[in-house]
């Protein structure tokens, strides 16, 4: 038994329920649900088993995680395959199964969803000039994971330099 912050004792047993309900509710990796079992106080060996229990109930599977991520960061939040790659391994997901996932995305060219984002953004960007302007495109673009090469070709499609 383990004591959380409010000084409730905090057994194995119902750490793994909640993780359950947690799970159940959302999407959850490995890295998170072990991050939580730390915070409540739990030796490695206990988290070690909890993520083993939920991990053979189907409660948690990164590979399953690191799919519905990529679809749904790339789809609502606009994300680049950059960024991806990058948020899910501070998740601790394995390489390979990143790879799998930005496959799975599909190699389409992300220059028109790239040059709508821009194109959207651009209107609402206060700039002094047009180099201040595409500086500041180009650091959006970017900052949302997509390759700098195809920023500054969608940047310079956008502002009419074909340089």
């Amino acid at each position: 038994m383990v004591k959380n912050d409010a000084s409730k004792t905090i057994t194995p047993q119902k750490a793994l329920e909640r993780l359950q309900f947690l799970c159940a509710r959302q999407e959850k990796c490995t890295h998170d649900l072990v991050q939580k079992l730390k915070q409540w106080g739990f030796a490695q060996a206990e988290i070690d088993e909890i993520v083993r229990k939920l991990t053979s109930g189907g409660y948690v599977d990164d590979n399953r995680f690191a799919k519905l991520y990529v679809r749904e960061k790339s789809r609502i939040n606009k994300w680049g395959p950059i960024k991806l790659r990058a948020m899910l391994a501070s998740k601790g997901i394995p390489k390979e199964i990143i790879d799998q996932a930005l496959s799975e995305l599909g190699n389409t060219d992300n220059k028109p969803n790239l040059f709508e984002l821009l194109e959207k953004k651009m209107p609402h960007i206060k700039a002094a000039n047009r180099f201040d302007l595409r500086n500041k495109l180009i650091r959006f673009g970017a900052s949302r994971g997509f390759a700098l090469d195809d920023v500054i070709d969608v940047v310079n499609r956008l502002l009419g330099n074909d340089e």
